[in-house]
């Protein structure tokens, strides 16, 4: 897997990461200045869920397809388990204190343990791709050279 392919997951990521730990308040302002202070909960819940859903299944299926190539399956690929668990508890971590009065704190705290694993997974992930494929360029570089017969 090339790392052009992992790059997405891991800048929505960051992008999810930013827009819990503290762009929300940035993009408020933004929207006041704008005029859309009303609709600072609407954006919320309809527009960074559906991306931090959608961010969270890329970065999952990313380790899963890493997993596969490089262990022969995903079950056996820990980066993939702990971006898995890191990411679902940053997502309950998001939609928690929508669906749940008074639970901010909770949802902060998921959050706040969550986003570092899914990050952790995905530069792991990354840096064990980078290990193997120059384990497997030197192993190319040392097989028999080619012998040019006269």
């Amino acid at each position: 897997m090339s790392f052009s392919r992992q790059s997405p997951g891991l800048v929505g990521s960051l992008f999810v990461s930013a827009c819990c730990l503290g762009a929300g308040p940035i993009l408020a302002a933004l929207a006041a200045t704008l005029g859309f202070s009303a609709f600072h909960s609407i954006l919320n819940i309809y527009v960074f869920a559906p991306l931090m859903t959608l961010s969270v299944l890329w970065t999952a299926w990313n380790l899963g397809v890493q997993g596969r190539a490089l262990t022969g399956a995903a079950h056996r690929y820990r980066p993939f388990w702990v971006g898995l668990v890191g990411g679902s508890l940053a997502w309950v971590g998001v939609l928690l204190p929508h669906v749940v009065m008074g639970t901010r704190t909770a949802g902060t705290a998921l959050i706040i343990i969550g986003m570092p694993l899914l990050i952790g997974a995905s530069v792991w992930s990354v840096i064990d791709q980078r290990r193997r494929s120059s384990k497997t360029g030197a192993a190319r570089s040392i097989r028999t050279p080619d012998v040019h017969r006269s």
